[in-house]
């Protein structure tokens, strides 16, 4: 057959399997001409290639032309390497390369995607999309490959299947470009590459995909300006841009898409002004465009006198858009509005409140200043509300009561003066409460245990002052609590140890005084306790002592007493318990400290020799032992285990013994302060290495201000 005319092998091959005989293609050149040219290079065969999760089987497709045992493994090697995808196969079992079965398929014969995309539903498939798909012409409803394990380069063939009204590619592996024959599929009405790890630009050619209700291009790579392509896309509903490279203006095209109704933008380096007929959309619900570069320039400026720019320069894009400079109306519809993480400024506009049926309002970290609006209490209909890490000014207006649906208020990290008005506690249901690094002083309402639905309180890091009311006992709901950095006064009320669901408690740096109150045992899902820098006195009960979960206590700057308790948390990253007056030894654990990363106990007025039980703090990075009187030579394979520490302080104690017999071992101290104590010896030469390097006398001594 090697010498047989190509018109006699065609003839041969078409009686035959012509995957069986590929097999032959790279050892007869006259056998790989046939087999990679028409029609046999219009073949394709399903290779069946392994199953996974028992039920799961697993297929690739193959031509004539790439059948052979490279592309094979390279397929079934796609599934291995699934991790580095964020998808998850298990019990996946590959066949052996030389038993496999195809199935061909002739896609010049009738064929739909019933017959072919429907067998594939629910099983995997791997590995590059072929040429020859572009000659399935009569395609016409939907090619379904989401959640596959496809690659790339995407054929530019695929734009033959001018039919095709559905395309999913979405949570793919194409690392390719978007072929500009895509803008040949007229008839798509969902074009999904969510997630595909595409690259380059949007083509210009989809300006005549209009029939498109759906273009999902999200969670890419893509980059470039956006071509203005929507202007004809009339029925276009759902359009998401986000979480890519792209930049530039925002098509103004997009203002003539009628149908819109969700956009997202977000995560992008778009910049400029949004076009204020984008707001005007009669449907749009959904708008989002958190993350990018977009200013507080408007467009109508750009043609404007200097008198009318000045005049408007503190105009956001939100108030230009909403401002009806052509006649129109803002949309009614629109619930959801994120600008998050821009640069807009200028003051909050009043034409906000037009937007009846917002639900959801984002402006958190851009640069709006101002009051905020009395006639924010409008927006009945809003659940969510997030103006946090702004320039806000003003009191909060007590009109927030208006605010009845809010479950969401974030307005910290702003310059809000003035006391919290007591009207805040007629929203019942809010469940978060940010109101953190303002100015706000006074007392906390009286009656703030209204707010029965709050999960998280968060008021640190302002003036507030006075007691807290005894009416936060009845927070039930409560996970977080954050107070501190305030100047609150008296107990910490015992009530606050009844919020049995609280995962976080914050009270420090305030004027609490007192002892601690033995019922914070109680609180079983406490994984974060900071009482510090308060006037808290006394000892610290054994019932004191929260859930085994825990993982951070600070107790230190107090005036505490009385000896350390038995601390036995598994799961404790840090502990401080500084500048307090505990005395007495550090007590023998009897369970291993496997993820303590800072230990402080300095300036206290505990002594005696260190337990051999603190060598098997493993994953400790910093240990402060300093200003007490401990005394004695250290374990000697104290810092054996202790193979991330980082910062060690035994200064001014009573330590005795030979230096080197600690430190031979400590490869990754970069500060150490041995310094007031008995020790002899020199330091290894490791250590005066460094020492002459940073021209110190003590080397590695500890820096001010790194206390905590």
């Amino acid at each position: 057959m090697n010498n047989s005319p190509i018109e006699v092998l065609v003839e041969i091959f078409e009686q035959l399997d012509p995957f069986k005989v590929a097999k032959y293609r790279r050892v007869c050149r006259s056998f790989n001409s046939v087999l990679t040219n028409p029609p046999f290079s219009n073949l394709i065969g399903l290779a069946h290639i392994g199953h996974a999760y028992g039920v799961v089987e697993v297929f690739c497709f193959i031509t004539p032309e790439t059948f052979g045992e490279a592309f094979l493994t390279m397929a079934q090697n796609n599934v291995d390497d699934a991790h580095k995808t964020g998808h998850t196969v298990e019990k996946y079992t590959k066949f052996p390369i030389n038993r496999l079965k195809v199935l061909p398929i002739n896609p010049l014969k009738t064929i739909n995607e019933v017959s072919l995309f429907g067998f594939l539903k629910g099983h995997i498939l791997s590995g590059p999309l072929p040429h020859a798909l572009g000659n399935m012409t009569k395609l016409t409803n939907n090619v379904n490959l989401m959640g596959n394990f496809v690659t790339g380069p995407l054929p530019s063939e695929l734009g033959n299947l001018v039919q095709l009204k559905k395309l999913h590619l979405s949570r793919t592996i194409l690392d390719d470009t978007i072929p500009d024959s895509f803008g040949n599929l007229i008839n798509l009405e969902v074009l999904d590459m969510f997630s595909a790890r595409l690259t380059g630009s949007i083509p210009a050619s989809f300006r005549n995909l209009m029939n498109l209700v759906e273009l999902r291009l999200g969670s890419n790579k893509l980059s470039g300006k956006v071509p203005d392509v929507f202007g004809r896309m009339t029925k276009l509903q759902t359009l998401s841009l986000g979480c890519n490279h792209l930049e530039g203006p925002i098509p103004e095209s997009l203002g003539r898409c009628m149908q819109l109704r969700t956009l997202n933008c977000e995560q992008n380096r778009f910049s400029g002004s949004i076009p204020d007929s984008i707001f005007r959309l009669p449907l749009l619900q959904n708008a989002t465009f958190a993350g990018n570069l977009i200013v507080s320039e408007s467009p109508s400026t750009h043609n404007a006198s200097s008198d009318e720019v000045a005049a408007s320069l503190d105009l956001t894009p939100l108030n230009a858009a909403l401002n009806t400079l052509e006649g129109g109306r803002p949309s009614l519809l629109l619930s959801h509005l994120d600008l998050s993480r821009n640069q807009l400024s200028g003051r909050l506009p009043n034409y906000i409140t037009s937007l009846k049926n917002l639900q959801y309002l984002n402006l958190q970290d851009n640069n709006l200043i101002g009051p905020l609006p009395t006639e924010i209490e409008e927006l009945s209909n809003l659940w969510e509300l997030n103006l946090g890490s702004n320039q806000i000014s003003g009191e909060i207006p007590c009109s927030i009561i208006g605010l009845a649906s809010l479950q969401a208020l974030g307005l910290g990290r702003n310059l809000l003066v003035g006391r919290i008005p007591d009207s805040i506690t007629s929203l019942v249901n809010l469940s978060q409460l940010d109101l953190e690094h303002n100015e706000l002083g006074g007392q906390l309402p009286t009656e703030i245990g209204l707010l029965y639905s709050l999960e998280l309180l968060n008021l640190s890091r302002n003036r507030l002052c006075g007691e807290v009311p005894d009416s936060v006992k009845h927070l039930h709901h409560l996970s977080v609590l954050r107070l501190g950095h305030n100047q609150l006064s008296g107990e910490i009320p015992p009530g606050i140890f009844n919020l049995s669901n609280l995962l976080s408690l914050q009270l420090n740096n305030n004027r609490f005084a007192g002892s601690l109150h033995p019922d914070i045992g109680a609180l079983a899902k406490l994984y974060t306790l900071d009482l510090s820098h308060n006037q808290l006195t006394g000892t610290v009960p054994e019932s004191f002592l929260p859930s085994w979960r825990f993982v951070e206590l600070k107790l230190n700057h107090n005036r505490l007493s009385g000896p350390l308790p038995k601390f036995e948390w598994k799961f404790i990253q840090t502990l401080h318990l500084n500048h307090n007056h505990f005395s007495g030894q550090i007590p023998i654990h009897t369970e291993d400290h496997m993820y303590l990363k800072s230990l402080n106990l300095s300036h206290n007025q505990l002594s005696g020799p260190l337990p051999a039980s603190m060598s098997r703090y493993e994953s400790i990075e910093g240990l402060d032992l300093s200003s007490n009187s401990f005394s004695g030579t250290l374990p000697c394979d104290l810092l054996k285990k202790m193979k991330q520490i980082k910062k060690l302080d035994l200064s001014n104690n009573q330590f005795s013994g030979l230096v080197h017999d600690f430190l031979d071992t400590c490869s990754t101290l970069d500060l150490l302060d041995r310094s007031g104590n008995h020790f002899e010896g020199n330091m290894p030469e490791r250590f005066r290495t460094q020492s002459k390097n940073k021209q110190a006398v003590l080397p590695f001594r500890w820096q001010t201000g790194n206390e905590c």
